[in-house]
């Protein structure tokens, strides 16, 4: 168990000793670090969890710091928390906002080469608790790229709110996928007649999410992945 106390919260972390060897990588003011190794099989994964300032000069230090992480290309790291940022003015149920800010985020989330793991089955993570609320998405679940790859059935679902302001969500973790929903892309068939012309079909065809580039390139991809799928059918 590790315990950071910050200004107006704090960071604890707690890990089944049965299942994982924790250790204290790093600590800031607005941070931890830890890194989990598997008793059952001593694969080795980081977690830092994070409770970002809402004021300077906390949250300059505090995406100093997101940049400046040494995170390998080969290495499985999830970082979750309270980032206290917003990645888009659509991610509060208000118009207004401060639009610098989702730039800063983005740079530094960018910067790292971050996965977003969506929050299934709700669009805001935080309310004011006011009659009429304020909601916001500031708590945010992010993976490297080569976590996709060696868990990539890791999906984050939230759970009741009775009293607190923030959401509580429940981060599950796996590396199996069904077998009937893998695709696989064969180099050879961009050889084959009609290839080219499924590509382009595919890659016109309307659809776009608004204001955010990458749910339209991963909205796309899925529609590309799908007219691949129908039209390897047809080879013989």
């Amino acid at each position: 168990m590790f315990l950071l106390l910050a200004t107006r919260g704090g960071i604890l972390v707690i890990w089944n000793s049965s299942i994982f060897n924790g250790a204290v990588v790093e600590k800031q003011q607005f941070s931890v670090t830890l890194s989990l190794t598997s008793v059952h099989n001593h694969e080795t994964w980081f977690l830092s969890s994070v409770y970002g300032p809402c004021s300077e000069p906390g949250r300059s230090l505090f995406i100093d710091w997101m940049k400046n992480l040494n995170i390998g290309d080969d290495e499985n790291w999830i970082l979750v928390g309270d980032f206290n940022f917003y990645i888009s003015l659509e991610d509060r149920n208000r118009p207004g906002g401060n639009i610098q800010d989702t730039f800063i985020f983005n740079d530094a989330i960018g910067q790292l080469g971050l996965i977003e793991l969506p929050l299934k089955g709700r669009a805001y993570t935080w309310s004011n608790m006011q009659q009429d609320p304020l909601l916001e998405q500031l708590d945010w679940f992010f993976t490297t790229v080569n976590w996709t790859t060696t868990y990539p059935n890791t999906s984050v679902h939230p759970m009741s709110k009775p009293i607190l302001d923030h959401i509580p969500c429940k981060i599950m973790i796996g590396s199996h996928i069904p077998k009937s929903r893998i695709f696989r892309f064969e180099n050879f068939w961009s050889d084959l007649p009609g290839f080219t012309d499924t590509v382009k079909q595919s890659w016109l065809f309307p659809g776009q999410v608004r204001n955010n580039s990458a749910a339209t390139l991963s909205l796309k991809l899925k529609n590309l992945r799908h007219s691949l799928k129908n039209w390897s059918r047809s080879l013989s």
